[in-house]
C-alpha cells in the first residue's frame, strides 16, 4: 500500500472555509508558522491547506529562500543542524528512571515509616491498657504467713518475701496481740530511697488480735519497700506501734 493509497483511506482534515489566502495573509501565518508561534490547531489547519494548495508556497518560493538563509549561515559562520531537535532535558529518558527510583525510593520509605507507626501504635495502646488495668497477674497459688513484726525501727527482722516470677496470693497475718486494746490502725508504705508507695487506713485486729492484709506478689514492682504500722486512737495522734520490710524481688 502506497503513500497515495493511505492518503486517500485517510485524507487531510480540511479546514475552515474561512481559511483562505487572503486569511493567510492577513494574519502573517506563514511567519508565525516559521517563528514557531502558530498554535496546535492553527499550523495543522495551515500545513492542510498548503498540501491542498502547493501552488502558494511556490509563489512564496520558500525553498529557494530556505536554501539561501543556509548559505547565508554557513558563510557566517553559523552551520544550523537540519536534525531533529534535541529534546528538554525533562524529556530525555534517564529522568523518567530517575523519578521512577525516586518514587519507589519514596514509596518503600512510606510503607517503613506507616509499619513503625503501627508498631509505636500497639505499643501505646499495650501500654495504656496496662496503665488502666495494672501489672497485676492472676496467682497461681496461695499461702498463708504468720509474722510478728518488729516493736522498733531499725531492726529489721521482720521480712515478707514476695517473688514476682511466680504470682502468688499472700494471706498474711501481723501479730499485734501486744498492742492491747487498741484495734484500729493504719499501714505507710515507703519504698527504699524512693518515696511512699502505699497508705492503707482504717485496718482493724481480728478476734485473734492479727492484722490481716492479702498480697499479690505481683502488685509492687522489684525493690526494698519500709512498713510502718500506727495505731488510731479514739482521740491524738496516731503511734507507731510496729515495723517491718517487704522484700519484692
Amino acid at each position: 500500500m502506497n503513500a497515495r493509497t493511505i492518503s486517500r483511506l485517510n485524507p487531510p482534515t480540511a479546514p475552515s472555509p474561512r481559511f483562505d489566502r487572503k486569511f493567510i495573509e492577513d494574519h502573517k501565518l506563514v511567519e508565525r508558522y516559521l517563528e514557531g508561534k502558530l498554535p496546535f490547531k492553527g499550523a495543522r489547519d495551515l500545513e492542510n491547506w498548503c498540501r491542498e494548495n502547493p501552488e502558494y508556497l511556490n509563489e512564496l518560493k520558500l525553498s529557494e529562500r530556505a536554501h539561501t538563509s543556509l548559505k547565508l549561515l554557513e558563510a557566517s559562520g553559523q552551520p544550523q543542524d537540519l536534525g531533529e531537535p534535541k529534546p528538554p532535558w525533562w524529556k530525555h529518558i534517564y529522568v523518567l528512571i530517575g523519578l521512577v527510583a525516586v518514587s519507589v525510593l519514596c514509596l518503600l520509605a512510606f510503607w517503613a515509616v506507616l509499619g513503625k507507626y503501627v508498631l509505636l501504635r500497639g505499643q501505646l495502646e499495650d501500654a495504656r491498657a496496662s496503665n488502666i488495668q495494672g501489672s497485676l497477674v492472676q496467682p497461681a497459688t496461695e499461702t498463708q504467713v504468720l509474722i510478728a513484726p518488729d516493736r522498733a525501727p531499725g531492726i529489721d527482722k521482720a521480712r515478707i518475701v514476695l517473688n514476682r516470677t511466680t504470682p502468688q496470693l499472700m494471706d498474711v497475718h501481723l501479730d499485734l496481740n501486744y498492742t492491747n486494746k487498741l484495734a484500729q490502725f493504719r499501714m505507710l508504705v515507703d519504698k527504699k530511697d524512693q518515696g511512699r508507695a502505699l497508705i492503707l487506713n482504717n485496718l482493724f485486729k481480728d478476734s485473734n488480735g492479727e492484722l490481716r492484709m492479702t498480697l499479690n506478689s505481683t502488685g509492687l514492682a522489684a525493690g526494698i519497700y519500709n512498713v510502718r504500722i500506727e495505731a488510731l486512737p479514739f482521740r491524738g495522734s496516731p503511734i507507731p506501734m510496729a515495723w517491718l520490710i517487704l522484700d519484692v524481688r
